[in-house]
């Protein structure tokens, strides 16, 4: 049997297609290091500008000063270098050499080194494993397998000449190069494996969770595609849906200034979003959100956080005794929620108003921003969430140095019409 050669890349280098250099010149530079070095090129795009904007993902062993490549210079044919991963970039689904065809010529293909694109063995010698048993104590690995199932892969032994290596197999006629790399790099025995095992599960898991919260306060773009991002997308292809404001009745409340009159306000069912995500027909919109747009952003906050309070006065949860401390509003702002409160004075005669109460936490926010005020139970947990964080203490006090205040401004009013008297 042909043996199997590992590949290992030390150095990860995230580079960007720099739009004010000559684009041409720099997939040459690409090329040139691709057919000298052994290395993995992987292309992605940016999710708010499909059609221009590329990253590409160089894994090699040269490290930022050694590298061999034209990167951030004066010259005509340099790349930029990005310092991390951009979180709003998307892979494509096809391989480094065609992109090297397209924007070079079909002629440069019989010049390319060839990459690695299957595992280089039959399917008959693959042993499949029993995940469950061989690898039991990986987080997560029973929402893994049913993944599998759903996708058609399967964990392998593969043979070698001392024991067996491990590996994930996409099944045949699914290994595209870049998806499989991006799974594991090269073939690994088994405690190497089952950490890398381990990751990939929380990414794939991760990726299928919809996280609604990252889609509230931005607009949404619908890709109409067939398959995959190509050079030929035009505009026609993208069209912004509009902005989301929230949810409500389990479903998200999208506004759309573009739509006629009385139809710019919808609402779209969250399992029919969430489908669409994962098929990659919706993809948040990241850009800046317009007058009109951050003006209903903002009124839809605070009728929401008024309806909040509305149905915990209705739910009875809220102290009506006058003489304590009681909530009558509370605002949202970006990573903090503040909370107005209100105690009745007998020698007033009237209420206190105490002045905002700012509670930081960026999950309290999340937390309210992904609340359907149309479930009862939800909104009192969050409720007496919002209790235990509150120092009634240093409310109190505020209220009684208020009451003090106006006390004060009531006699030098009181004395004052004496005096004109």
């Amino acid at each position: 049997m042909r043996s199997i050669h590992s590949r290992h890349y030390i150095y990860t280098h995230w580079l960007r297609i720099d739009n004010q250099n000559n684009e041409k010149k720099q997939w040459e530079n690409l090329k040139d290091y691709w057919n000298k070095y052994d290395c993995s090129m992987t292309v992605y795009y940016y999710d708010y500008n499909p059609l221009t904007e590329k990253v590409i993902k160089l894994d090699c062993n040269q490290s930022y000063q050694n590298l061999d490549l034209d990167v951030n210079s004066m010259s005509s044919g340099s790349l930029k270098r990005i310092k991390s991963k951009p979180t709003n970039i998307s892979l494509y689904n096809r391989g480094i050499s065609s992109f090297f065809e397209s924007k070079l010529g079909k002629e440069v293909t019989k010049t390319l080194r060839q990459e690695k694109k299957e595992i280089n063995i039959s399917e008959e010698d693959l042993i499949i494993v029993d995940a469950l048993k061989e690898f039991k104590y990986t987080k997560n690995i029973k929402e893994f397998c049913e993944i599998m199932k759903e996708e058609n892969w399967k964990i392998v032994k593969i043979p070698s000449s001392s024991s067996y290596h491990y590996q994930l197999y996409f099944g045949k006629g699914k290994q595209v190069y870049n998806r499989y790399e991006y799974a594991f790099g090269k073939f690994n025995y088994k405690s190497v494996f089952k950490d890398r095992l381990e990751r990939f599960i929380n990414n794939v898991i991760n990726q299928r969770k919809l996280n609604v919260n990252n889609f509230i306060g931005k607009k949404i773009n619908m890709l109409r595609l067939n398959e995959v991002i190509t050079d030929e997308v035009n505009n026609d292809n993208i069209t912004c849906i509009g902005l989301v404001l929230g949810i409500n009745n389990n479903c998200f409340d999208i506004y759309d200034s573009k739509r006629p009159l009385g139809q710019e306000y919808y609402s779209l069912e969250l399992k029919e979003f969430e489908k669409k995500v994962n098929e990659g027909v919706f993809k948040p919109n990241f850009n800046i959100l317009s007058a009109y747009e951050k003006l209903e952003l903002r009124k839809y906050n605070y009728q929401k956080s008024q309806k909040f309070i509305d149905i915990c006065d209705e739910l009875n949860i809220i102290n009506p005794d006058i003489s304590n401390i009681k909530l009558y509003s509370i605002k949202i702002y970006k990573d903090e929620i503040a909370f107005f409160y209100k105690r009745y004075s007998n020698e007033l005669e009237s209420y206190i108003l105490c002045k905002n109460y700012k509670v930081h936490s960026n999950k309290l926010v999340s937390d309210f921003n992904i609340l359907d005020l149309e479930n009862k139970t939800d909104v009192q947990n969050f409720w007496y969430k919002l209790n235990e964080l509150i120092d009634f203490d240093k409310v109190k006090e505020m209220l009684n140095e208020q009451e003090e205040k106006e006390i004060k401004e009531k006699e030098i009013i009181e004395d004052m019409e004496i005096e004109y008297e």
